[in-house]
C-alpha cells in the first residue's frame, strides 16, 4: 500500500480547511494543528479618533485579508457608513486581499504584483502613491513597521492596529508526538508568529532537530531561518493557492520517485 503524504498545517482553522479542500488528494493525510488565531482589536481612543476622521485620508493600504475584515468591523462598531470612504483609493497585497475588500463593496485600485513588503513598497512608490498625501494603514498588532516607516518619508502615514494575533498554547499532543517521531512529510507555516509559538511550545533547537518545512513566503521563511532552522520549500506565490501548488508538485515528485524504485 502506497504511503500517504502526511501534511501538518499550523494555520488558523479556516485557512487550513481551505488548503485541504484545494489539495483534494487520496495520497495526502492532512492534519490541522492551529498555533495562532486572530481577533479584531477592541475600540480604543486612537482607533475612534482616526476612523471618525476617515474622510480626511486619501488612500488606505491593506496588507492582509484580516486587516480588511478588522477595519470594516470597527467601522461598523462606530456606526460609520461605508460611503464615508467611497472617495478614497485602495492598495492591497495580493488577489485574496482584493477579494476580501470586494466583499465590502470596494474595488482595489492597486494590487501588488510582488510577494514581499519590499516589493510592495517598490511598486507602491512606482505606481500608486501619487496624490496620496495622507495614508491609512490598518494592520495587525504584530505587523512590522517597515512599510509605514518607509512611506512616512514621502507622505503622512497613520497606522492603526485593527486585529491582534493570539498564540495558542493548547495543542494536540498526539500531533506533536508525530512531529517528534518524524512521522510526517511537511510542516506548513504561514506566519512568523506561528513558528515562534511552535518553538516556544516544543523547545526545539536547530542543532538537534531537523524539520521539513513548507513556508507561505519569504517573510515567514526569513523569520524561520533567523531562528536557525532550514526551510525546504518556500511557496512561489504567498497565498493558500500557492501552498496547494507546492504540495501537489511534491506529491507528484514522490510518486515519480516511487515508480522509479519499483522498476529498479
Amino acid at each position: 500500500m502506497e504511503e500517504k503524504n502526511i501534511i501538518i498545517s499550523t494555520q488558523p482553522l479556516a485557512q487550513a480547511k481551505k488548503l485541504s479542500a484545494l489539495i483534494q488528494s487520496k495520497d495526502v493525510e492532512f492534519i490541522s494543528m492551529p498555533l495562532i488565531e486572530t481577533e479584531t482589536i477592541d475600540l480604543n481612543e486612537k482607533i475612534k479618533n482616526t476612523l471618525n476622521k476617515i474622510s480626511n485620508f486619501d488612500c488606505i493600504i491593506f496588507t492582509s485579508k484580516r486587516g480588511v475584515s478588522g477595519f470594516f468591523k470597527l467601522l461598523k462598531d462606530l456606526e460609520i457608513p461605508n460611503n464615508k470612504i467611497k472617495a478614497l483609493k485602495f492598495a492591497v497585497i495580493g488577489e485574496p486581499t482584493a477579494a476580501e475588500l470586494k466583499k465590502y463593496g470596494f474595488k482595489a485600485d492597486y494590487i501588488n504584483p510582488g510577494n514581499t513588503s519590499r516589493e510592495f513598497l517598490f511598486y507602491l512608490l512606482r505606481d500608486f502613491i501619487n496624490n496620496c498625501d495622507k495614508i491609512l494603514m490598518p494592520l495587525g498588532n504584530l505587523a512590522s513597521n517597515y512599510l509605514p516607516n518607509a512611506l512616512s518619508e514621502i507622505a503622512n502615514v497613520t497606522r492603526i492596529d485593527v486585529y491582534e494575533t493570539i498564540k495558542l498554547k493548547e495543542v494536540n499532543k498526539s500531533i506533536l508526538n508525530k512531529i517528534d517521531q518524524n512521522d510526517y512529510h511537511l510542516l506548513i507555516f504561514t506566519s512568523p508568529s506561528a513558528f515562534e509559538n511552535f518553538i516556544e511550545i516544543t523547545g526545539y533547537k536547530p542543532n538537534n532537530r531537523k524539520l521539513s518545512i513548507l513556508s507561505i513566503g519569504q517573510t515567514t521563511t526569513n523569520a524561520i531561518k533567523k531562528l536557525g532552522f532550514d526551510v525546504q520549500i518556500t511557496a512561489k506565490k504567498s497565498t493558500i493557492e500557492g501552498l496547494a501548488v507546492e504540495i501537489i508538485n511534491l506529491i507528484k515528485t514522490r510518486q515519480v520517485l516511487s515508480l522509479k524504485k519499483q522498476t529498479i
